[in-house]
Order: structure tokens, then C-alpha cells, then sequence
């Protein structure tokens, strides 16, 4: 970038970014503009906060046009706070189905009579590639190298020199996205159709995974759009088992945050022990009525109320929120402390 680009984008001071985002219509009605100095300095960054305006509408005509119809700035820092929250939801989730997934591989190679060592061996293989100047690489390899670098898996991989390793220390000490390959080795070699459908799946938890790891916003284009891939029948299936009506499971698995969410909500309760789904509906109960808290301020964003009502069908279809009177005071109370505190 030279400096002439520089000049066009120049650094605004929180001040400068409340006028900015006023010229563009947006509001202060539900939160002052010295609060909202205050959180722009202290709590938020600018370019997070503000890209959650994709989900609002602007002005067509008339003196306003251009500017969002109706906008004011303490919906996006609500948005914001529900989306950490997804995040801190989805994350466990997919760790959950990450657990689940090696065991149901595991199970699946020791059910075939497989050497745990040889389909390692045979895949480690597969994954050897030549170069233009005749030598062999293989990036696997590579990634389990450095992982003897690491104070987590130093001491498991040097008792295995030689890169010799059986499946159920491979899994250990590999990326999930590694893992998935091997996965999908598996399926190829066992000609399982079921393995092969659960690697694509596994896939869009890959991605939902990696976007919360990193802290990447979620809830920042909730907007129609097309897929990069077509869902999953198995899932689109069982959304409307649970209820999902038909255009709203065409126009939600057309997005791809929400394409990806509802898989992961899917994969999750498939693979998941009774007692870790137990956990997680207490958690997702909470989230969601954290969600809802202001649910008036979107009474006319079809967009953001819709994907709240897709949000909530996965969590009332997919987990047992029938919690008893004593559970749901507990939440009440929670509701009061905890989850303010996250209002940043």
C-alpha cells in the first residue's frame, strides 16, 4: 500500500468513529455516545464492531439514501456479545466431536481386524510427494516433527523415532485437519460410505472450529447468500425432523455460518456421549436466552431474528432443554451476574 492509499482510510480516533458511523445513520438512542466512546476505546476494536452492520438495511431514496434505515450502535455491540458467546459455545462443541470422531475411528479400524500400525504406515506413505527436483517431501511428516518440539507431544512422539506410530497415538498428535485426511483414508480403504459422509460433515466443523479458535466473527453477514457447497442431505433431513421448515432450511443452508452451524449442532449430537450432551444443553440453554435478552431491538430485522430463531430451533431440537424449575432459577440468577459480565 503506498501512501496515497494510506491517506484514503486514515486512522479515526473513537470520537472520529462515532461521527463516522453517524454520517452513516447510525444511531445513539439506546446508548450514549460518551458510553460508546468508552467501549470503542477501551473494549471493542472498530473494524469488528462495525462489521456487524452487513445485517442491517440501508435508506433507497429520499435524503437518507445510503444511510441504514435503522441502526443504532448498542445493536451492533449486542451482536457482538452474542457472537462471542456462539463462540464460546461452538468451540467445546467442536472439540466434543473432535474426541468422538477418533473414537468412532478407532472403533471402526479395531471392529476390521486392522493393524493399528500398518494403515498409519500406509497413509503416511500416501501422503509422500515428489518435487521438481526428484526428492520426496511429505508435509505430514513435517507437522509431526514439530510436534516433537512441543511440551505436549515431545514425550509421546520420541518413544516412536521412526515415524512408526499406531493410529491411536497418530490421532493424538496431529491437526484436526490432518486427522480428517487420514479419516478419509480410512473410509477409502474400508469402502465405508458412512465414514465417507462423516468425513464431509467433519469438514464444516473444521471450519466453524478454526473460525472460533482464532476469534473470527461469526455473526457478521447472518445476510441470504449461496454456499461454497451444497449441505449435507443426512443434515438438511434431520432439520426438518426437528421441526425446520422447508424454507427456512433452503434459505439458512444457503449461508455458510449458518450451513456450518447446523452441522456442527448435528455431528455433535450424533457423536457425543449422553452425559456430554447434557452438559452442553445447560450451557446452550443459557446462551440462549442470553440471545434473546434483546430480541425488541430486531422486531424488524428479518435477517437477525431469523437467524436467532434458526439458532434456537437447533438447541430446542437437538438437546433436551426440558430443565426443571430449580434449573431454570438458577439460570434467572445467572442471567443477573455472569452473563452481564460479559458485556463488554
Amino acid at each position: 500500500m503506498n501512501v496515497q492509499d494510506r491517506d484514503k482510510k486514515p486512522w479515526l480516533t473513537p470520537l472520529e468513529q462515532i461521527a463516522h458511523l453517524k454520517s452513516k445513520g447510525v444511531r445513539f438512542d439506546l446508548i450514549s455516545e460518551t458510553d460508546a466512546c468508552s467501549y470503542l476505546a477501551e473494549n471493542n476494536n472498530y473494524f469488528r464492531i462495525r462489521s456487524y452492520r452487513t445485517n442491517f438495511e440501508k435508506v433507497t431514496e429520499g435524503a437518507r439514501k445510503g444511510q441504514y434505515a435503522n441502526l443504532d450502535f448498542k445493536m451492533l455491540v449486542d451482536l457482538s456479545i452474542v457472537d462471542m458467546l456462539l463462540r464460546n459455545e461452538l468451540l467445546p462443541m467442536s472439540l466434543d466431536i473432535e474426541h468422538f470422531s477418533k473414537v468412532r475411528l478407532l472403533r471402526a479400524i479395531e471392529t476390521r481386524n486392522e493393524d493399528g500400525y500398518d494403515i498409519v504406515a500406509d497413509f503416511l506413505n500416501s501422503q509422500d510427494r515428489q518435487n521438481r527436483d526428484g526428492s520426496v517431501s511429505n508435509t505430514t511428516k513435517r507437522e509431526i516433527e514439530r510436534g516433537r518440539r512441543s511440551a505436549y507431544t515431545a514425550n509421546l512422539l520420541n518413544k516412536y523415532p521412526e515415524h512408526d506410530y499406531p493410529a491411536w497415538v497418530f490421532m493424538e498428535v496431529v491437526a484436526f485437519g490432518t486427522f480428517l485426511s487420514f479419516y478419509k483414508f480410512s473410509s477409502e480403504r474400508f469402502r465405508s460410505k458412512t465414514l465417507r459422509d462423516e468425513f464431509y460433515l467433519l469438514q464444516s466443523v473444521k471450519s466453524i472450529r478454526n473460525a472460533c479458535a482464532h476469534n473470527n466473527c461469526i455473526l457478521n453477514n447472518m445476510t441470504n447468500g449461496t454456499s461454497m457447497f451444497n449441505a449435507q442431505p443426512a443434515v438438511t433431513q434431520a432439520l426438518g425432523d426437528i421441526g425446520v421448515s422447508l424454507s427456512q432450511r433452503r434459505s439458512k443452508m444457503r449461508i455458510d455460518i449458518f450451513q456450518q452451524i447446523a452441522t456442527t449442532f448435528f455431528m455433535h449430537q450424533k457423536l457425543s456421549s449422553s452425559g456430554i450432551k447434557e452438559h452442553r444443553t445447560e450451557s446452550l440453554l443459557k446462551f440462549e436466552k442470553r440471545m434473546n435478552k434483546h430480541s425488541d431491538y430486531y422486531k424488524d430485522n428479518y435477517q437477525v431474528t431469523s437467524g436467532f430463531s434458526f439458532i434456537s430451533q437447533l438447541i430446542h431440537g437437538w438437546y433436551d432443554c426440558k430443565a426443571d424449575d430449580e434449573a431454570y432459577a438458577q439460570q434467572e440468577s445467572a442471567d443477573s451476574g455472569d452473563w452481564q459480565s460479559g458485556e463488554r
